[in-house]
C-alpha cells in the first residue's frame, strides 16, 4: 500500500500509462495514421486520437467480428515527430509541477477517504 501521496500518484500513473500504451498498441494496428510522424499541430493530433476512439467504438458496435482482424502488412514507419517546438519554460515547468502536486494530493485525500469508509484506517 502506498505510504505517501507521491507513492500513490506514481503507482496509479504507472498503471494508467501501461493501460494507455496497450490501447495505443492495438490502435496502431487498426489505424495506421498513428504510425506516421505527426505533421499536425497538437490540437489536430488530439482530435485525431479522439476521432479514432469514436470510430473504434462505432465499428465495435456495428461490426465487432472484424475490428481486430489486422493486416500482416503493417508498414514500418519511423516516428520522427515531436511534441513541442522547444524546451519548456520555467513557467511551463512550474505549472506542470503544481498540476502534478494538486493531482497527487487529490488522489491521496480520495484514497484515504475510501480507506476510512471501508474501516481500513
Amino acid at each position: 500500500r502506498p505510504r505517501s501521496k507521491e507513492e500513490l500518484f506514481n503507482l496509479q500513473h504507472t498503471q494508467v500509462r501501461n493501460c494507455i500504451e496497450r490501447i495505443f498498441s492495438i490502435f496502431k494496428h487498426c489505424f495506421w495514421i498513428l504510425l506516421c510522424p505527426p505533421k499536425f499541430n497538437m490540437d489536430i493530433q488530439a482530435c485525431i486520437t479522439s476521432s479514432l476512439c469514436i470510430l473504434h467504438n462505432y465499428i465495435q458496435m456495428h461490426n465487432p467480428d472484424n475490428i481486430h482482424k489486422f493486416s500482416e502488412d503493417v508498414p514500418s514507419l519511423v516516428s520522427t515527430g515531436s511534441l513541442s517546438d522547444g524546451l519548456p519554460t520555467e513557467l511551463n515547468q512550474l505549472e506542470a509541477n503544481l498540476c502534478h502536486n494538486r493531482i497527487a494530493m487529490d488522489m491521496w485525500v480520495s484514497s484515504y477517504a475510501e480507506l476510512q469508509a471501508r474501516g481500513a484506517v
